[in-house]
């Protein structure tokens, strides 16, 4: 009988092992599939311009805040979303830069921006949006903002005194959050924040990136896109990512996910759409219904199949809604 039990044990622990490694494997092998280089990103259009400006913003708190300017015409402004950097923008900039100012920011601690003496939180960043667009004389601005640069941007369009530079806005794969009003909800989000910020700190203490390992990397990021993205898409967004300080991150748990901007979004008055994938697992879109429900008179576009990179997935549309966003406020 114990023969028997030792048996079906050692048989149970050889399954599992089996089936990790299987895993394991399909996981490299999926990772494999979505590498690609320099050159691959240059040949699938999502280099940054040649003849694109850098700009670097000197910040009230001592910060620098890098922009990428390309084109002339009416301002767009695109803000990214964290972990990222304005490089991300790199379709948009060759698809609006024909006809607009197109004007992509590296937020703070991200990209070739630096953080200054007052952190990370939004109200900060906020405040370095506009003394952005009030250093590079931006008037009448569509205000695009991906994920963490909509929450961001939600906090700068919800101020009383208003925001001249910006004449539309476009929320793009972000949400006004909290992720749960209840009490439980509240000591979840805490607990998550808390046990996050210990494993970066960790990978701090060793000199690590903030994913652990290439493959992992790249899977993970894979996550974040919709059906059959690109194998240069997925390498652009993982490499910034990998690109990212831990430290940044560690910095940025608390305000991501205590995040509320149900005030600001009731005291938003410019025409603003409200743009998902229909495959985000990041945002659904039941959080884009919330967020368009809480800006009076705004305007909900699921984009179908993608994900949570819609300017890496379907930047044509992306486009189109950017310029209509710019028309309907003339």
């Amino acid at each position: 009988m114990q023969r028997r039990r030792a048996a079906a044990i050692g048989s149970g622990i050889l399954a599992a092992g089996a089936l990790a490694w299987a895993g394991w494997a399909v996981e490299r092998s999926a990772a494999a599939r979505l590498r690609a280089d320099e050159a691959d990103l240059i040949d699938a259009g999502l280099g940054l311009p040649a003849d694109a400006e850098h700009h670097f913003v000197a910040t009230s708190d001592g910060g620098r805040i890098h922009v990428v300017a390309h084109g002339s015409g009416p301002p767009v402004v695109l803000v990214h979303g964290v972990t990222l950097s304005g490089a991300i923008w790199a379709p948009m900039l060759r698809l609006l830069g024909s006809t607009n100012r197109v004007l992509a920011v590296d937020l703070r601690g991200h990209g070739a921006s630096t953080a200054g003496a007052d952190g990370m939180g939004f109200d900060r960043q906020a405040d370095d949006l506009l003394e952005v667009l009030e250093a590079l004389d931006v008037e009448g601005a569509v205000l695009v903002g991906h994920s963490m640069g909509g929450m961001i941007s939600q906090v700068l369009l919800g101020r009383r005194e208003g925001v001249q530079p910006v004449a539309s806005f476009v929320a793009l794969s972000t949400t006004t959050g909290p992720l749960s009003t209840s009490r439980a909800g509240r000591r979840m989000s805490a607990s998550v924040t808390a046990i996050a910020r210990r494993t970066l700190h960790r990978r701090i203490h060793h000199g690590s990136s903030i994913f652990p390992g290439e493959d992992a990397a790249t899977w993970l990021t894979r996550l974040s896109f919709g059906a059959d993205p690109g194998a240069p898409a997925v390498e652009l967004a993982r490499s910034q990512t990998q690109s990212l300080s831990p430290t940044i991150l560690a910095e940025l748990l608390e305000p991501l996910l205590a995040f509320d901007g149900s005030e600001d979004c009731h005291r938003i008055t410019v025409p603003t759409t409200v743009v998902v994938g229909s495959r985000d697992l990041l945002t659904p879109p039941r959080l884009a219904a919330k967020l368009s429900a809480a800006i009076e008179g705004s305007e909900l576009v699921r984009i179908s199949k993608a994900g949570h990179m819609i300017m890496l997935e379907d930047p044509g549309a992306l486009a189109d809604l950017i310029e209509a966003a710019g028309h309907a406020a003339l």
